[in-house]
């Protein structure tokens, strides 16, 4: 009797896959790179000053994380009250740095497995990382005011004692009207510009090339439905 036998595949005929995740190629998340050492880059410059302020008792810097870093010339030291010290926030920075460790985590999956889902969540959190960075250099801008007030002095004879001594002993010159003085000024430093510029561009380098592949995978889709 003879025995049935399981039919064999036709030639030139495979059984359909599932579709899977998207994927990108090797050479399409060479960008993803670039976007994550932008970001590096990003987090480093914010530990550089970016505001520097001269006052009537000294210097100082402030970094992006709101660090400052200031010199004193002691001109409040017989003062029974001292300028108020600086408040600064760095909220921004530190939303600045969370962004930064999402832009390396996702440019990794997007670099070494190719994952096209992860090249979107890049350029997500390169926008974000850019956002943040300005948000944080306006924030210092607005500081300005605080950051003169505590390199200033006060209403007080002790300063202007200290003024007098600075005079008699060389290094500084007394006030005398009429006289030319430098008035106090503070400003952001190239470093804050500097780190918005690579913030944006490393975002705009990451949201073209997700824009791109997302075009990519809706014209694969159109063209496997036809």
């Amino acid at each position: 009797m003879a025995q049935p036998t399981r039919s064999q595949p036709t030639e030139g005929h495979s059984e359909p896959q599932p579709p899977g995740k998207p994927t990108l190629s090797v050479w399409d998340t060479w960008p993803y790179a670039i976007v994550a050492a932008a970001s590096i880059a990003v987090f480093a410059m914010m530990w550089k000053p970016w505001m520097q302020a001269t006052g009537w008792d000294g210097k100082g810097t402030v970094t992006g994380f709101g660090k400052m870093t200031r010199t004193t010339r002691h001109l409040n030291l017989w003062s029974q009250t001292s300028p108020p010290g600086a408040k600064l926030s760095n909220m921004w920075a530190l939303l600045a740095a969370a962004a930064v460790a999402i832009v390396l985590l996702a440019a990794y999956h997007a670099v070494v497995r190719r994952s096209e889902i992860a090249g979107g969540v890049t350029a997500i959190a390169a926008i974000a990382l850019a956002i943040f960075v300005m948000l944080n250099a306006y924030d210092l801008d607005k500081k300005i005011p605080v950051v003169q007030g505590a390199l200033g002095m006060t209403n007080e004879l002790g300063p202007q004692l200290g003024l007098i001594v600075g005079a008699l002993r060389g290094p500084g010159r007394y006030p005398w009207p009429g006289a030319e003085s430098l008035l106090n000024t503070a400003s952001l430093t190239n470093w804050a510009y500097g780190t918005i510029a690579v913030a944006l561009a490393s975002a705009a380098i990451a949201v073209g090339k997700a824009w791109r592949s997302g075009l990519r995978t809706l014209a694969a889709a159109a063209v496997g439905r036809m």
